[in-house]
């Protein structure tokens, strides 16, 4: 069989020679031009010439070959059990023209074996280019090959494949852009051998499907404080918004490599995580890195800023006596942390962080409140702390005109109360007492307003710091229907005796019950006397 090869293709060659050299003038060609066949199976060929009278029409070939039929310028042979690719060779001998030859490949069809799509292997934002490449394994004839990309079932680009030889892969590039409908979407390509113009059918070969993913990812925002004192406790949060598709993201917040536990909330194209964020006792202070990263698919988001924690107890303010006697000397001592500067009510002692100050125990202190203020400065901003203390001078009573007042003045029959109250530490009783009978007139009790209660009285604040007295007069106004009787000469009246020389005048006014008597004594002068 070797030796036969070898044989026909040394004739082919020397028959290829002698027309090269011969000048002969003529055609001839063969039908159909480019054969086609499928593996193992059976092919007509007819080999045509213009010569006139051929003396010779025939096909050289190493296939098997059996005669079909002929005509005066033609001649076909049946080709059977073609397992590969051939050479076919006409020839036709004409007396005037020599010997003329044609050459065609008969060609074996392969239909696609595989086919592959390959994807981005990174998630793609939408908006943006992205390629997807398809390869075939197989087909052939080549220049019958095509490849498609299809979005689903639906066919979005063909192009006709560049590599021909068919013992290598073929590869074509596709160039699409991101879309949010494309998220989720399955993408395939498909080969196509299409012989139907040669009757032997289409051949089509898909790559297995594969999901694409898009994605819309914008920027992270955090929102936090820019201090966080130890031992205290603040929101932060972090939010993204044109985020597609939201359901996949995940969203995290850490805080100095901590995780923060989250809630999480979606809505829409929006993703906010909101945490506390808080420092125990014995953490470091100064800046610490706050993180949010939003991850989608294999992409990541992320935004970080300075936190800046800082420690700050409130100053410890110490009163030397916080309860003393008027007039004793009182020490105060207020002591903050280092960098504050302290201030005692209000005013800068010292620019360190211990402030010292003395004030003698006076009346004007008492239940007066002593402050300490501490201010630390921390980027940019004023922290205060305050404590406070309340000082008590204990003093003796004080009577004073503003709240026990020297003069009432009641009309008869109507509701008064008296009111006499008294400063001191500690809180004097108060007693009013009318001199002339030691009658009692209660403080703070409304009463009916008689004749009774006018006159003088004493009024003393008591307590174990000393005592204070005040006299205070009730003066009671009677009503205008009330009868006045004036004597004058010398007269006794009622126990009240006028001797002579001694002009007086008596006004005995007689109340509206006419059982009582009011005697009044009024000197008179110079023509009044008259």
């Amino acid at each position: 069989m070797a030796l036969l090869k070898a044989w026909s293709k040394l004739s082919l060659n020397l028959l290829v020679f002698a027309v090269t050299f011969s000048g002969a003038p003529g055609i001839t060609w063969i039908e159909p031009p480019d054969p086609v066949t499928t593996l193992g199976g059976t092919l007509v060929v007819k080999c045509i010439t213009d010569c006139d009278q051929p003396l010779l029409i025939g096909l050289e070939t190493q296939l098997d070959k059996l005669p079909e039929n002929n005509g005066t310028r033609w001649r076909a042979f049946r080709l059977k059990n073609i397992t590969q690719d051939s050479l076919l060779l006409c020839f036709a001998n004409c007396n005037d023209k020599g010997q003329m030859l044609h050459s065609t490949n008969v060609t074996v069809i392969q239909p696609p074996e595989h086919v592959k799509l390959e994807l981005p292997p990174r998630w793609i934002l939408v908006g943006q280019n992205f390629t997807l490449r398809c390869q075939v394994w197989g087909g052939k004839p080549r220049q019958n090959l095509t490849l498609a990309l299809l979005r689903g079932s639906q066919e979005l680009s063909r192009q006709t494949v560049s590599e021909q030889d068919p013992r290598k892969v073929a590869e074509v590039t596709f160039t699409a852009t991101a879309r949010i409908e494309d998220h989720g979407v399955n993408f395939s390509c498909r080969a196509e051998l299409d012989l139907q113009p040669q009757r032997l059918g289409l051949y089509q070969k898909s790559s297995a499907p594969m999901e694409l993913h898009t994605f819309g990812l914008g920027t992270p925002r955090l929102t936090s404080p820019k201090l966080l004192e130890v031992g205290k406790e603040e929101n932060v949060s972090c939010e993204i918004d044109e985020l597609f598709p939201v359901k996949n993201a995940q969203i995290h917040l850490s805080l100095g490599g901590r995780s923060l536990s989250s809630s999480v909330t979606r809505s829409q194209d929006m993703l906010r995580a909101t945490a506390i964020a808080a420092i125990e006792e014995g953490d470091r202070e100064g800046q610490w890195e706050l993180t949010c990263i939003v991850t989608l698919g294999d992409q990541n988001r992320e935004v970080q800023e300075n936190l800046t924690i800082y420690s700050f107890p409130l100053p410890t303010l110490v009163i030397s006596e916080p309860n003393v006697s008027e007039g004793t000397l009182v020490n105060v001592t207020c002591e903050a942390r280092t960098g504050a500067k302290v201030y005692i009510n209000g005013t800068l002692q010292s620019p360190g962080k211990i402030a010292q100050l003395s004030l003698k125990a006076t009346e004007e202190y008492d239940g007066s409140w002593i402050t300490c203020q501490a201010v630390l400065e921390v980027l940019g901003e004023q922290l205060w702390r305050n404590k406070s203390l309340k000082l008590l001078v204990q003093y003796g009573p004080r009577l004073e005109e503003a709240h026990c007042p020297g003069n009432w003045t009641w009309p008869e029959g109507t509701l008064q109360t008296l009111r006499c109250e008294a400063r001191g530490n500690p809180a004097p009783s108060v007693a009013c007492v009318r001199e002339k009978d030691r009658m009692s007139l209660p403080l703070g009790v409304p009463l009916k307003v008689s004749r009774a209660l006018g006159g003088p009285y004493r009024c003393t604040a008591t307590s174990r710091r000393g005592r204070a007295a005040k006299y205070v007069t009730v003066t009671v106004e009677t009503s205008p229907g009330d009868s006045v009787l004036v004597i004058v000469g010398a007269l006794l009246v009622a126990g009240f005796a006028v001797t002579a020389g001694t002009i007086a005048a008596l006004c005995l006014r007689q109340s509206t019950r006419r059982d009582s008597y009011e005697v009044q004594m009024l000197p008179l002068r110079g023509r009044q006397a008259d």
